[in-house]
C-alpha cells in the first residue's frame, strides 16, 4: 500500500523541479488547424448549389485547370474536330508539360482535346488556340466564355494555365465552369476517359496518354476531370462525381493532399446531403371546379419543378405549399396561371411559380354569350 503512495509523492516532486510552479495549466496550449486548401468549394453540377466552401471567391491561380476552359470553348467553337491540319510552329516546344508536338505535324482538335485533358499538354492548349482564330482571339474568347456563364472573378492570360499576374480564378468560378462544361457530351466523353491513344502521325509515333486524375482509376462514381500544378499555384484538382441523383464537384486549389482532400470533401457531401424532388414539373396537383362553363372542372398543373441537395438533418424543416382555389369562373383559357407553389425553407419562401389551367372551359351563360355578342358586332 505505501508503494503507490510514494511513487505519486516523487512523480510529484519530479514536475516540481522541472516545470515552474503554477505553468503547467496557467496558459492554455495554442493549436492552429491549417486548412489543406488555400480554397475549396464543393458545388452539386445539376443545381449549381453550393455545399461546402472555404474562401470559395478568393482569386488564385490556377495552373492547368485552365484547360477545362480552353476545351470546352475549343468544342464549341470548332465546326469539325476530326478535321486533320498542320499545327503551328508556335505549339511545339512549349514549357511545362507536353505531348511534344512535332514542327509540320498532322493532327484533329480531337486528338489535341485528348492531349490537353488527360495528359496536360501545353502544347496542346498552344495549338488550338493557334487554329482557332489565333492565340490572343482564343484567349479572348475564353474570358467572353467566363463572362457569359457567371464566373466573374477568372480571367486567363493563355491557354494552358501557366502563371501570369492577371492569370487567374476561384473556386468557386472553376466549379461554375465545370458544371457547364459536364453538361457538354463531348467534353464529358473526353475528362472521363482513362486511357487514350492518339494515332501515329506525318512524323510521330502512336502517343498512349493516361488520364492524371487518380481517383478516375479508383472510384466508379468519378467522372473526370483535371489536375494542375505550377510552382506559384501548387497542387490544383477539380474533381467531379455522380452517384444518388447527385453530380458533384470538388475543387481544391493550392492544396498539397489534393486527392485526398478532394475524396473527403465528397464523400462528406454524399454523406450530409441527397437530392429532394419538392414539385415535380408538368404534373396535375389540382382539379377545380368551373362555374358557368361548358365543362365542370379543369386541372391545373406545374410548368417548372424544384430540386435541390438538402441535408438529411434538415429534410423537415422544408414545405409545399400548393394554394389552389377551389372555384373558378369561366371562361377559362389553357395555360392561364391559377393559383401558385411555394417551398419554404425555415418559414423562408425559397421557391415559388404559378400553376396553370391545362385546358380551356368556355362560359356557357345566356346573358355572358349575349354580351359578348353584343360587344363584337355593335361596339367594334
Amino acid at each position: 500500500m505505501k508503494k503507490p503512495l510514494i511513487h505519486t509523492i516523487l512523480f510529484v516532486l519530479f514536475l516540481n523541479i522541472l516545470l515552474p510552479v503554477g505553468k503547467i495549466f496557467a496558459e492554455p496550449i495554442s493549436i492552429t488547424v491549417m486548412a489543406p486548401a488555400h480554397a475549396m468549394v464543393v458545388l452539386e453540377g445539376n443545381t449549381n448549389c453550393v455545399l461546402n466552401e472555404f474562401n470559395k471567391d478568393k482569386k488564385l491561380a490556377q495552373a492547368s485547370t485552365t484547360k477545362i476552359t480552353t476545351a470546352i470553348v475549343a468544342i464549341e467553337n470548332c465546326l469539325d474536330l476530326d478535321e486533320n491540319f498542320v499545327v503551328s510552329d508556335n505549339a511545339v516546344g512549349i514549357e511545362g508539360t507536353s505531348i511534344y508536338l512535332n514542327k509540320g505535324e498532322v493532327i484533329s482538335i480531337k486528338e489535341l482535346l485528348y492531349g490537353l485533358m488527360l495528359a496536360s499538354g501545353n502544347d496542346c492548349a498552344v495549338a488550338i488556340a493557334e487554329r482557332l482564330g489565333g492565340y490572343v482571339s482564343f484567349v479572348n474568347l475564353m474570358n467572353e466564355f467566363v463572362q457569359n456563364i457567371g464566373a466573374k472573378n477568372t480571367h486567363y492570360d493563355n491557354p494552358h494555365g501557366l502563371d501570369s499576374d492577371t492569370h487567374y480564378t476561384t473556386a468557386y468560378d472553376l466549379a461554375l465552369i465545370t458544371s457547364y462544361a459536364l453538361k457538354n457530351p463531348i467534353f464529358r466523353e473526353i475528362c472521363g476517359t482513362k486511357y487514350h491513344t492518339i494515332p501515329a502521325t506525318n512524323n510521330h509515333d502512336a502517343r498512349y496518354l493516361k488520364h492524371k486524375n487518380k481517383l478516375l482509376f479508383s472510384n466508379e462514381e468519378c467522372i473526370g476531370v483535371k489536375t494542375g500544378f505550377t510552382d506559384n499555384a501548387g497542387r490544383c484538382l477539380v474533381n467531379a462525381f455522380e452517384k444518388d441523383g447527385m453530380q458533384i464537384i470538388s475543387v481544391v486549389l493550392n492544396c498539397g493532399p489534393m486527392f485526398e482532400e478532394a475524396l473527403r470533401l465528397t464523400n462528406n457531401a454524399y454523406n450530409e446531403y441527397v437530392m429532394k424532388e419538392f414539385v415535380k414539373p408538368y404534373t396535375i396537383v389540382s382539379d377545380v371546379n368551373v362555374i358557368n362553363g361548358d365543362t365542370n372542372k379543369i386541372s391545373v398543373a406545374t410548368i417548372k419543378g424544384f430540386k435541390i441537395p438538402v441535408k438529411i438533418t434538415e429534410i423537415d424543416n422544408y414545405h409545399v405549399c400548393y394554394d389552389v382555389p377551389n372555384d373558378i369562373v369561366a371562361p377559362v383559357s389553357a395555360d392561364v396561371p391559377i393559383g401558385t407553389v411555394r417551398v419554404t425553407h425555415n418559414d423562408n419562401i425559397i421557391f415559388e411559380e404559378p400553376l396553370y389551367a391545362t385546358s380551356s372551359s368556355s362560359n356557357v351563360n345566356l346573358k355572358y354569350m349575349l354580351d359578348g355578342i353584343f360587344e363584337k358586332w355593335f361596339i367594334n
